[in-house]
């Protein structure tokens, strides 16, 4: 593991919240900063720490993000990011937020993860994987355009505070 990995699998103030918003699994988290590998393969991430049997299945998920009241859409990896570290990786939750430009390391973001579009898995090469990732944007993209889509009735709110 990097350092980053052992100073964020030991510390539990970075852990993000799990709940579920009617139905749907909803993380609360503050965005930490990780390995920069999303933004180097074109992917940035916001990345949030998860503990270990917080329920979320991992895989890739069509998500809706909300920074303060203002909702993104997001592919969102859950797990280990086995290509890089097999099972020894911490886990994260990593929103990639669609035509979003910005920075949100230290922000408080509220993640729904609306719809699981495939399981996690190791790739081969950084191509392979690059290819699939995009695949799995457009994948997110069409789910946007559905009913589906649309903004959950209730959602979880921001503890008094948080930015």
């Amino acid at each position: 593991m990097t350092p980053e990995e052992v100073r964020l699998a030991s510390d539990p103030a970075e852990t993000a919240m799990v709940h579920s918003v009617g139905g749907a699994p909803a993380v609360i988290g503050t965005v930490i900063h990780g390995d920069r590998r999303g933004r180097e393969l074109g992917f940035p991430t916001a990345n949030l720490a998860l503990a270990d049997g917080d329920r979320i299945e991992d895989g890739v998920w069509a998500a809706d993000v909300y920074v303060g009241n203002t909702r993104h859409i997001a592919a969102a990896s859950v797990g280990r990011r086995p290509t890089f570290y097999d099972a020894d990786g911490v886990r994260l939750l990593e929103p990639f937020l669609l035509d979003f430009d910005g920075d949100l390391y230290g922000k408080t973001i509220v993640v729904h993860l609306r719809e699981r579009i495939r399981p996690q898995r190791r790739f081969e090469s950084l191509v392979a994987l690059i290819q699939q990732m995009r695949r799995d944007v457009e994948e997110v993209r069409r789910w946007a355009q559905t009913a589906r889509s649309l903004p959950l009735r209730s959602r979880a709110t921001l503890p008094a505070g948080t930015r």
